[in-house]
């Protein structure tokens, strides 16, 4: 090859790297992970990186499906920029795989203000659960599946649950509350049954968004709470009320699957501690 050949293929070589960082640039973003990239996984992982934390959690996971230990809490420390939020966003990304955990993301902002520290756990909670899980939708339904099928001995997927369900309705009006007392039935331990019921809703195309802001503690008008047979909160009784549903729903989905919950930057800069 002579020198020209050469210089002309390392020119056409970088032409073409200049074309990909162009286009897949993964230095062109935010060196900071925000709550809505661990959700839409936009950046790329290094599985190498902190790969020895993820494996130990992954590890530990198994022996909770196993039986091994009831619970697993892990606490990372390290300066920013070191990939703790990265490492967050690869358990995500596994779950959703493999569907082998619930996952609950928690960032500072979520929890500032130590006032309303229950509606702040709540309403993430309900946010997380809203996000699509392994089975292509939001891991609500999922829940509301499981609960469904544990009812009826069945092994229906979500998809089937949700295309019958307005028809199901249309025919028998007070199927919900009939498969509310028959979920309370089979779970004495339920002390609220309305969180059963909300959770069903989450099926409905119509009424899923609905049920799923009920069950993050955000208020509903009277009708729309009639509609589905739930009560409107109190805005006194918010704080206790958003504690007793999500230890609920956190018993609901233990049933059912390992719930992972990660708090991320654990160390609020501006709240009023006292």
């Amino acid at each position: 090859m002579s020198v020209t050949d050469l210089a002309n293929c390392q020119t056409s070589e970088l032409s073409d790297l200049d074309k990909l960082i162009a286009n897949q640039n993964p230095f062109d973003r935010s060196p900071v992970v925000r709550t809505h990239d661990v959700w839409e996984q936009k950046f790329p992982d290094v599985p190498s990186i902190n790969g020895h934390i993820s494996d130990a959690i992954f590890q530990g996971i198994d022996q909770i499906r196993e039986g091994q230990r009831s619970v697993l809490g892990v606490t990372i420390t390290a300066e920013k920029g070191l990939g703790k939020s990265h490492l967050i966003s690869r358990l995500r990304r596994r779950f959703k795989e493999d569907g082998t955990a619930f996952f609950v993301y928690m960032s500072e902002t979520d929890y500032s203000d130590l006032d309303r520290i229950n509606s702040q756990f709540l309403n993430t909670l309900a946010y997380s659960l809203k996000q699509i899980g392994s089975q292509g939708v939001m891991q609500w339904q999922e829940l509301a599946t499981f609960l469904v099928n544990q009812a009826y001995d069945k092994n229906h997927s979500p998809e089937h649950i949700i295309k019958q369900f307005p028809g199901a309705i249309a025919k028998r009006p007070t199927l919900i509350d009939q498969l509310t007392a028959k979920i309370c039935q089979l779970k004495p331990d339920i002390r609220d049954p309305y969180v059963v019921q909300a959770i069903l809703w989450t099926l409905s195309p119509d009424r899923s968004i609905f049920a799923v802001n009920w069950l993050s503690g955000s208020e509903l008008t009277q009708t729309q709470a009639d509609t589905m047979g739930l009560p409107v909160v109190r805005e006194e009784d918010r704080e206790t009320r958003a504690l007793n549903i999500a230890s609920q729903v956190l018993d609901l989905v233990g049933d059912y699957q390992t719930i992972v919950i990660c708090f991320d930057e654990a160390e609020p800069k501006n709240t009023n501690a006292r």
